[in-house]
């Protein structure tokens, strides 16, 4: 058994096509994934606008107004900083939103923009309330493709229009209760609902659109994996190779055989898998939530299914190599479809299947083993991936059994 082992490692080492599809082309897609797709993400995170702060007597008159903007500039609160009906807004952020050039007046600041000095500036009314203008540039900028811009202004947005609804209850408490601005309980309270802008994250880490692709293609390369497997049993075929007759009259019994070349062809799907899975982590920087084992014992989940598929594929009487060969690729082609391997409108796809037609998904097994990847990286706990790796498991029993049936059933009139 241990001689058959080796016989069918070495075997697999050898097949060129086998190589190039299971090792190669994962690394050269995921290069091209990273070219093309690398710089989308990047293209959404939060990046300081530059901003005029007018500085003129409106301001002065509107306590806090200081501290606010530093908080956006993700300063201190600065000096002029006072205690009234901001006390408790002067809270900071965890994201620079603005880099600050201060100016005395707006006419100032129309030039500064003129010139292409800042994006825009920010100034405060009679009543107290913060306004933000925008240059013409950018706000044309934030509503075709820059990214960056369009969250920045979203999120500027979103703290100014906090600030000046707490501004305007504020005031309302104080007119009607003035005694409340004696009570550090209401400024604390101020300050708990002015807690600006944060992010936060709903998942196990903060989410990756384009590591999908990456799952994907790690799904298909698993399917693709299925040619050692198929290869394996078909050369212990004996009406279909040489090797499988030699194999027949041997004093080993074929369910030693098989399983030998089980156990190699899925030491070489696995590692074949974990050397694509090593460069996309850290040649592609696709993060794994910090579950890297998991995603190991994923890699060894994912590859038994691979080859107790190709065990079946492998076993279908009478076709030869050639054919199991091409039917394996044609099966991990189109499943990878559905996967959402081929772009936006295979996501699109991938999703409605999942949300309209569950089952689909779940007996497809190139969409599960993206799936194994993905509740790695995102759910908190490990129980959605159990559950993936349960239905992967089934789902070899039921392949190796259809294939132990299939090889069960074949006999040989003469050799």
């Amino acid at each position: 058994m241990w001689t058959t082992f080796l016989v069918v490692l070495k075997m697999n080492l050898r097949s060129r096509s086998a190589l190039f599809w299971l090792i190669v082309f994962p690394i050269v897609l995921a290069t091209m994934f990273n070219g093309v797709f690398g710089q989308i993400t990047e293209g959404y995170d939060i990046k300081p606008m530059s901003m005029a702060v007018v500085k003129d007597a409106n301001w002065k008159r509107t306590a806090g107004a200081g501290a606010f903007v530093d908080a956006l500039a993700g300063k201190e609160p600065s000096s002029d900083a006072t205690t009234g009906a901001h006390e408790g807004t002067a809270t900071g952020l965890d994201q620079q939103l603005i880099d600050i050039t201060t100016v005395t007046s707006t006419a100032e600041a129309r030039r500064r923009i003129a010139d292409d000095a800042v994006q825009g500036y920010l100034n405060a009314d009679g009543s107290g309330r913060l306004r933000m203008t925008l240059s013409s540039d950018t706000a044309g900028t934030a509503t075709s493709s820059d990214g960056n811009v369009t969250v920045t202004i979203a999120a500027l947005h979103g703290a100014i229009e906090l600030y000046n609804r707490t501004d305007a209850i504020t005031r309302e408490t104080l007119e009607d209760h003035p005694t409340a601005a004696a009570s550090a309980r209401f400024w604390r309270s101020v300050g708990d609902a002015a807690g600006l802008t944060r992010e936060v994250t709903l998942t196990n880490v903060k989410p990756d659109p384009i590591a999908r692709y990456y799952y994907a293609l790690l799904g298909m390369s698993c399917l693709m994996a299925m040619s050692y497997a198929v290869a394996a049993v078909t050369f212990a075929q004996a009406n279909l190779s040489a090797l499988g007759i030699r194999r027949t009259v041997a004093p080993l019994g074929r369910v030693r055989q098989l399983l030998a070349g089980f156990l190699a062809s899925w030491l070489c799907a696995g590692t074949s898998l974990l050397i694509a899975l090593a460069y996309i982590r850290y040649g592609c920087g696709v993060l794994l939530g910090g579950r890297e084992p998991a995603a190991v014992l994923a890699v060894g989940v994912a590859s038994f299914m691979s080859c107790a598929l190709g065990t079946m594929i492998g076993a279908i009487p009478r076709l030869p190599h050639g054919v199991k060969i091409g039917l394996t690729s044609a099966i991990s082609c189109v499943l990878s479809l559905f996967s959402g391997l081929y772009g936006s409108f295979a996501m699109e796809l991938s999703d409605w299947i999942t949300r309209h037609a569950p089952v689909l998904a779940l007996v497809n097994p190139a969409q599960q083993v993206t799936n194994l990847f993905y509740d790695i990286l995102y759910y908190d706990g490990y129980r959605p991936f159990a559950a993936t790796c349960v239905n992967l498991l089934v789902m070899s029993a039921v392949f190796l059994a259809v294939g132990a049936i299939l090889l069960r059933r074949q006999r040989y009139e003469h050799l």
